[in-house]
């Protein structure tokens, strides 16, 4: 997982090629890689090449969406970078890699600027901000060992992951190291390329500090606040190494606060106390996940994992688009990605794959869809609420719109009962739409649908292309959903 991590964007492993970067072999490798395939943690990119799945994109996400490091330090970053006109970073220590990472950035607003790669491990005796860190942990580490392992380990980070030169990376004008109650050490600095303007050294270390015990106190005082008890998990998954990894990156993506060690989790994990043990040890051991006071946290790896997807992130047709992409191949019909907004109220194409079949209609992307005209739209608003289908203003697109609102209401109620929507020349002339919803979480986020002319619509297998598009929305929801039940 950490390999394919590292080359988030870039060229995908070949499973020779990774076998030996590992020093494992081919079989065991190639086993692992299908497995990891099964459940979305990694991709196969054409014969025999892999790299991150979308399911690691979700999680990720979701452990940048809610973590302080990360996502949330957005604001703090912004205010620091702009008062100081230059970069304003958060770095974590990472004990796995005996170095450290910048996992969040923000930069002023100014001609010549510096923006380091996030989730990219450099050594502790790389630049100010390793330096720093080596000198906190020298200073309040009971192991003397920390640094030694480190500076032995230099070489070696750097040889894999890929070095700046100290003159790319500028000095820090000012530097604040935190320990916190999750088990990082973390650190908030300042750099600047050029001139930094007229203030002082103590100025800056007075923002940067106050940020850092910002940042320092939101961390902390959250964690007292944590899930005392284990959730319960939704989905259902058969019992292998590989869900219950996902299933435990899944915990700890979702909980940054922390989650206790109950007496829950085992069955989460979908094993006995004793194995559910030793995979969190494992997981401790590769810097996934970190145990303080019987509760469970991300660990730094894993924050690296989220910095480094992050700033690589695909959208939802990314992720979702090899699901439609099979659902071309055997039906042969254009398929569009429609994704709902529920705070705008409004819906959008963000994927059409065309069918192969020689007559076909072509749909536009990024361009809103009423949610009244047309099978896509029409899938989605029957499961929003009634308030929305009677403040759509009802616009006649096609002779076939629907325009009554009592009509469509009556539409709605049959569309919400089984499942699935239909249309007839309501948005685009002459084409036959059939569409299914698809839920994130229990909730409505969209919609897939197939386009067909209406000329051919006799000659398909409806019932079948129904089957078919409802499997796939499964598969959709199976990859964007959490499914965990927090009243358990």
């Amino acid at each position: 997982m950490d390999a394919l991590v590292r080359r988030a964007g870039g060229e995908p492993w070949g499973v020779r090629e990774l076998a030996a970067e590992l020093s494992e072999s081919r079989s065991t490798v190639n086993r692992i890689l299908v497995s990891l395939v099964e459940v979305g943690l990694a991709s196969e990119l054409g014969v025999g090449k892999y790299g991150i799945g979308p399911r690691i994109d979700v999680l990720t996400k979701t452990l940048s969406d809610s973590s302080v490091l990360l996502g949330r330090s957005g604001g703090l970053l912004s205010e620091l970078a702009d008062s100081s006109q230059g970069t304003a970073l958060v770095s974590i220590y990472c004990p796995s890699n005996n170095g450290y990472f910048v996992a969040a950035c923000r930069e002023a607003k100014v001609t010549l600027t510096f923006k380091p790669e996030l989730g990219v491990v450099f050594p502790l005796t790389f630049g100010d901000i390793g330096r720093q860190f080596a000198e906190f942990i020298e200073s309040n580490s009971s192991d003397s060992n920390v640094l030694s392992n480190s500076r032995e380990s230099d070489h070696s980070a750097c040889h894999h992951l890929g070095l700046l030169s100290e003159a790319e990376f500028p000095s820090a004008l000012s530097i604040a190291t935190k320990s916190l109650a999750n088990g990082l050490v973390v650190s908030v600095s300042v750099h600047s390329v050029g001139s930094a303007g007229a203030k002082t050294n103590s100025n800056f270390d007075s923002d940067v500090q106050r940020v850092a015990e910002e940042i320092h106190a939101t961390v902390n005082s959250r964690i007292l606040g944590s899930l005392q008890r284990a959730p319960s998990l939704l989905i259902e998954e058969t019992k292998s190494t590989v869900t219950r990894l996902e299933r435990l990156l899944l915990l700890a993506c979702a909980f940054p606060d922390g989650l206790k060690k109950s007496a829950g989790l085992p069955e989460q994990l979908l094993c006995n106390e004793a194995t559910a043990k030793r995979l969190i040890q494992s997981g401790v051991q590769a810097g996934i996940v970190t145990l303080s006071d019987s509760t469970l946290f991300p660990g730094s790896k894993l924050y690296r994992w989220a910095s480094r997807i992050g700033s690589d992130f695909r959208n939802l047709a990314d992720l979702t688009r090899p699901i439609l992409s099979d659902l071309v191949e055997e039906t042969g019909e254009t398929i569009a990605f429609l994704a709902y907004d529920d705070t705008s109220k409004k819906a959008e194409f963000l994927d059409v794959i065309q069918g192969w079949r020689p007559i076909q209609y072509k749909l536009q992307v990024n361009v809103e869809v009423p949610l009244y005209a047309g099978a896509a739209g029409k899938a989605v608003l029957a499961f929003c609420g009634e308030d929305l289908a009677d403040s759509i203003e009802l616009t006649k697109i096609t002779e076939a719109t629907i325009t009554s609102r009592e009509v469509l209401k009556q539409e709605l109620k049959v569309i919400h009962e089984r499942g699935w929507a239909t249309g007839e020349g309501e948005r685009v002339l002459g084409a036959f739409g059939l569409a299914v919803p698809y839920f994130v979480d229990g909730k409505i986020r969209g919609s897939i649908s197939a386009t067909i002319p209406q000329y051919r619509k006799g000659e398909r297998d409806l019932p079948m292309l129904t089957l078919l598009m409802r499997e796939a929305t499964k598969k959709i929801e199976r990859l964007l959903s959490l499914g965990l039940n927090l009243e358990r």
